[in-house]
């Protein structure tokens, strides 16, 4: 219906109010049905980076990971002990002379391992005794700077055993030494000459060739000589009668 409002040149009012035939508009008709959605625009630009939220609380411990491989010197003391802890088991009244790796020497016999027990795979140091008419005294050598020990007047006891080459092997500019020591000194060798803290400690024939280990007897199997690989400083092969 057309409104007309004679004061004003635009319709006003509600369209049910009278009118007359001439009027500036039509009045709208009824709102018709929502139509249908539009396609989806593109998205707009990232907007900028919101501020760092609070640190969350600390995750649980993880699982402890295997142990990694030791050192060529770590393995030498850990064979060093091993043979050690054996010398106490087969030559209890047995006379030992051993040598450190700067040269100095102590004599006696095999006393225990320290902190004990003899078993302790933790033991730092070897115990020497000397027992006399009316005294008694010990020394102590710290396991990790024994060059030799040689047990005098006694057969190789072959029960004797020796750590194997351990996995995964050892890591450490002196473990290419080491293997070069036992290839260049295989069980058998005859007329062997180690230095060892400056000093010869051993003579005779390879007994044998371990990691971490070289044992020299003279040509009786007698008066072996336990030598730490990590501590030989010179090798000579004797030759001639």
């Amino acid at each position: 219906m057309n409104i007309y409002n004679p004061n004003k040149d635009c319709c006003e009012n509600n369209c049910n109010d009278s009118c007359c035939d001439c009027c500036c508009i039509t009045c709208p008709g009824p709102q018709g049905p929502i139509g249908p959605r539009g396609p989806k625009g593109p998205p707009g630009q990232p907007g900028e980076r919101g501020p760092r939220g609070f640190d969350g609380p600390r995750g649980p411990r993880g699982f402890t990971g295997p142990p990694g491989p030791s050192s060529e010197d770590c393995f030498c003391v850990e064979q060093m002990r091993n043979v050690l802890q054996q010398i106490i088991t087969y030559y209890p009244t047995g006379n030992l002379i051993v040598t450190t790796e700067n040269g100095s020497t102590a004599s006696g016999k095999p006393g225990s391992l320290f902190p004990p027990t003899n078993s302790n795979p933790n033991s730092g140091l070897f115990i020497l005794t000397n027992i006399g008419e009316e005294t008694r005294s010990e020394e102590a050598l710290p396991i990790c700077h024994i060059a030799s020990v040689k047990v005098t007047s006694a057969v190789y006891n072959n029960k004797i055993t020796y750590l194997p080459v351990p996995e995964p092997p050892a890591e450490g500019c002196k473990t290419d030494c080491e293997a070069a020591i036992r290839s260049y000194l295989p069980k058998g060798t005859e007329k062997v000459n180690l230095t060892a803290g400056q000093k010869t400690v051993a003579e005779g024939t390879v007994n044998k060739s371990e990691y971490g280990m070289i044992v020299i007897t003279d040509k009786y199997n007698k008066n072996p000589v336990f030598v730490s690989s990590c501590k030989i400083e010179i090798i000579k092969l004797l030759s001639g009668k």
